[in-house]
């Protein structure tokens, strides 16, 4: 024995001597994975005696301190190098209602206290300390306010407090939470706590470490933060079911660069991940359900519905990373996935996000209707989507895949359609908010579901959309103000409108397929000229539904525009000449055109499984000049076409045959640009304006 005691002394003192960036240290490892029971640096320790005849025959004396352990306490010693700046470790062990404390620090800088597994730290310390928590307590509690920045590492303990907070922090200067890698943490209040919440921060927090938190709260928040939040990396598992809590919450900014986040809250109103001010999200791996519903609450004499929203925020959301999937139920009626109140950017990242609730209409007062309903991306500012691989879909009635009080951009200009692809789809019908009126329509007022909708212009730049819609009232683009198509490639399979603009609609680049099988399939209410313009891009829009619905619907075919070399292929049952419900298949005169352009006028039969090539030579001759095909029979009435190349007065021929063409340089939905084409049946033929 004396020999050990010699070598441990020797060891102590060949390591004692300090360098610049750092000293070495001594640490005790308990038994049982009770972890670290004793860490000091080498320099702060008088002495070390082993006595087996002695009551804890193991004794450490430091500067400050001494320090008794049994032999069956102690696991193993270490001497690990710890750099400048980490501060003595203080060491909180929990046993039930025990509590083993190791406090390096003179009780004039840091009280720590323990009274039936309640820990409460008092610093006075200006150094940055580390406080290291294990084992297990219930009842059980820990509680610091510190005069500088600490670190509570977890690392490996499970707190549950019956009647309060299982953990509070205070600090004017921030607090440092660290997860110790490979370890699992658990921290509960219950069901008699009369606080705020389960983890309670009363200042800024960064949260960082490997290991695995998991919160649950049966009275309030899980995890509240009073200050800005910041996460770099953990692993959380966050579950509430009370009503109206946030299982993460930040009163001020909240910024997350990593981590894995799998939360479920249940109660009404309740919100997944919640902020008071802005929100940056540039990584991290987020799985949520949001389960519960919309409550109607009463607001100066008037019901105002409180949602349950996966990810909200009181001002801006930034997403410029991450992969996010996103459940709301079917008990989660009229709830939202990710929401903010000011605008909304997202820059990248993996989205997969379900809405099944459907929406519900309600009354605000008196004889004033409204509705609510569920939506996978909504704010009430403005909103971009400039990259990113979305799988949007909406269940419900009413539901929606994207909306936005504000203006839209999709895609950046000039940018690769690989590097955002949006996908919608909104299968609910529509919700009825008040019967009755008159009119062609049958009157009454309706919430529908729409795929994408915006208050103000829609400008979609770039990326790969498709969007489907099957119920009633189901639109896929709309906006109340422009929409403008600059690039991208797009297809739209609706129900209703696949593209609906309370103004005008421009495709000026990119390629868009509209197909309708129950209104229009691009319909403009602008009532001007221009109300679709053709710049320089390619539309083959069409509907199977018949007259009166259209391809391109803008009230009076003189109010179309072709601006650029584009093309644009337009087929239904008829194209309206003085609007709706006196249109017909009349055609129109197109002012300054830009090319030459048709609209032909006779009845025509298009057919699922042909290929219909648009040529300057009847047969096998001529230049392909485009290919289109339909996915189900189109029996139009008027058709109108205009591609590049065409010249007033020149004739052209539409022939078909049954294959497409081979290499193409663009096949996209049934529309092929380039290629050589085999059809050689003639359709029809006209002569351009």
């Amino acid at each position: 024995m004396k020999r050990l005691v010699l070598v441990i002394s020797l060891i102590i003192i060949a390591l004692s001597v300090k360098a610049q960036n750092g000293e070495y240290h001594v640490r005790i490892h308990g038994q049982e994975n009770k972890g670290i029971i004793l860490d000091a640096p080498v320099s702060s320790i008088d002495s070390m005696f082993i006595n087996p005849a002695a009551n804890n025959p193991i004794k450490v004396r430091t500067t400050n301190n001494l320090y008794s352990f049994d032999y069956d306490e102690v696991d193993s010693l270490t001497f690990p190098w710890v750099p400048t700046g980490s501060g003595d470790i203080v060491y909180i062990t929990y046993n039930g209602t025990n509590v083993d404390i190791v406090n390096p620090y003179p009780s004039s800088e840091v009280i720590v206290t323990a009274s039936e597994g309640k820990v409460s730290v008092t610093s006075t310390s200006t150094q940055n300390i580390t406080y290291c928590l294990s084992g297990t307590s219930n009842p059980g509690r820990f509680a610091i306010e510190s005069a500088f920045t600490p670190t509570v590492m977890l690392n490996g303990v499970s707190l549950t407090n019956p009647t309060g907070k299982a953990m509070d922090l205070t600090c004017d200067n921030g607090i440092i939470l660290q997860i110790a890698d490979g370890t699992e943490n658990i921290l509960s209040d219950g069901t008699d706590s009369d606080k705020k919440a389960a983890l309670m921060c009363n200042s800024n927090l960064l949260v960082q470490g490997n290991g695995t938190l998991n919160v649950t709260s049966f009275v309030k928040h899980p995890i509240k933060v009073k200050g800005i939040c910041t996460v770099n990396s953990g692993n959380f598992v966050i579950t509430s079911d009370v009503t109206d809590v946030n299982g993460l919450s930040a009163d001020s900014t909240l910024v997350i660069n990593g981590g894995s986040f799998d939360i479920n809250v249940s109660g009404d109103i309740s919100k997944g991940i919640k902020c008071d001010d802005n929100m940056t999200i540039n990584g991290g791996d987020f799985t949520i359900v949001a389960a519960g519903s919309t409550v109607l609450e009463v607001v100066n004499n008037q019901n105002v519905p409180s949602y349950c929203t996966a990810i909200k925020c009181d001002n801006d959301i930034i997403i410029n990373g991450g992969t996010f999937s996103v459940t709301l139920p079917t008990s989660n009626h009229g709830g939202k996935s990710i929401s903010a109140d000011g605008n909304l950017t997202i820059n990248g990242g993996t989205f997969d996000i379900l809405t099944q609730g459907d929406g519900a209409a309600y009354t605000v007062s008196g004889n004033t209707k409204d509705s609510y309903t569920s939506s996978c991306l909504k704010c009430d500012g403005n909103m971009v989507i400039s990259a990113g691989d979305f799988t949007l879909r909406s269940t419900g009635a009413g539901g929606k895949g994207i909306t936005t009080e504000g203006t839209l951009v999709i895609g950046t200009p000039g940018g690769s359609n690989n590097d955002l692809i949006l996908n919608v789809t909104t299968t609910g019908n529509r919700i009825t908010v008040s019967s009755g009126g008159g009119g062609p329509w049958g009157g009454g007022e309706y919430a529908n579901p729409k795929a994408i909708k915006a208050q103000g212009l829609i400008t979609v730049n770039s990326g790969t959309t498709t969007v489907t819609t099957t119920g009633t009232g189901a639109e896929g683009l709309e906006s109340k103000t422009q929409i403008n198509i600059e690039g991208g490639q797009h297809y739209f399979k609706c129900y209703d409108d696949c593209i609906n603009s309370s103004g005008k609609i421009f495709f000026n680049g990119g390629v868009t397929v509209c197909f309708s099988n129950g209104n229009d399939a691009v319909d403009s209410n602008a009532g001007q000229a221009g109300a679709i313009t053709i710049g320089n891009g390619v539309v083959f829009a069409y509907t199977t539904k018949g007259s009166p619905e259209e391809g391109f619907d803008c009230d009076n075919n003189n109010y179309i525009r072709i601006t650029g070399t584009g093309i644009g292929i337009s087929a239904g049952g008829s194209q309206g000449g003085g609007g709706w419900p006196g249109g017909g298949g009349s055609g129109g005169t197109i002012t300054n055109p830009a090319q030459g352009y048709a609209f032909y006028t006779s009845s025509y039969n298009f057919q699922s499984g042909k290929y219909y090539t648009l040529s300057n030579a009847s047969g096998t001759g001529g230049t392909n000049m485009v290919t289109f095909s339909f996915e189900a029979n189109c029996n139009s009435n008027l058709t109108l076409i205009t591609a590049t190349g065409m010249v007033s007065g020149d004739t052209y021929y539409v022939k078909y045959g049954t294959e497409a063409p081979t290499n193409p340089t663009t096949a996209f939905h049934g529309l092929y640009l380039g290629g050589t084409s085999s059809a050689s049946t003639q359709a029809f033929s006209f002569t351009a304006q």
